[in-house]
């Protein structure tokens, strides 16, 4: 999938109520939706290793077990940068930002196994491909599916706020 629809999927799973899990939450969800993606920087260095890595190390089982600490860390060092002299600021609640990073990391994955080209699910120990065959990489009927979903559930907690409940 492309950079559009993971930040789509992103903001849907923070509209759908992880975003009051803690503060800081919708941006995890927005970058971990992105960050399998940090192999794409290997198009700068050349397009053969970009071809040989596209998909594979950052998108495997064992980086999936990784991202979600190395995000929450980042995040966590960002929100006692924001806090600092701001004592009337919540605190990001580590526990739920570790959870809410491995839900954005996860979901990255999971859609890009929904198109033909697939990941290397089980790198660094085996190179075979996995794909759904299902969407295309850059789908417009993902972006609309995703946006509408954003849209809605925007639409639903902005009326909760105002007193209707749905």
């Amino acid at each position: 999938m492309d950079p559009l629809c993971h930040s789509l999927v992103g903001a849907s799973l923070a509209h759908a109520g992880l975003r009051r899990a803690t503060p800081l939450a919708t941006a995890t969800l927005l970058v971990g939706a992105n960050l399998p993606d940090v192999d794409g920087i290997t198009y700068l260095i050349s397009r053969d290793l970009a071809l040989g890595v596209r998909r594979g190390w950052t998108h495997g089982l064992l980086s999936m077990a990784v991202w979600p600490f190395v995000l929450a860390g980042v995040m966590l060092a960002l929100d006692r940068w924001r806090r600092r002299g701001r004592p009337d600021l919540r605190p990001a609640v580590p526990a739920r930002l570790l959870l809410v990073a491995a839900i954005g990391v996860v979901s990255h994955p999971a859609l890009d196994w929904l198109n033909s080209y697939g990941i290397r699910l089980l790198m660094p120990f085996s190179g075979r491909w996995f794909y759904g065959d299902a969407a295309f990489i850059a789908d417009p009927w993902l972006w609309l599916i995703a946006a509408a979903g954003v849209v809605f559930l925007w639409f639903l907690n902005t009326w909760s706020l105002v007193g209707y409940q749905f």
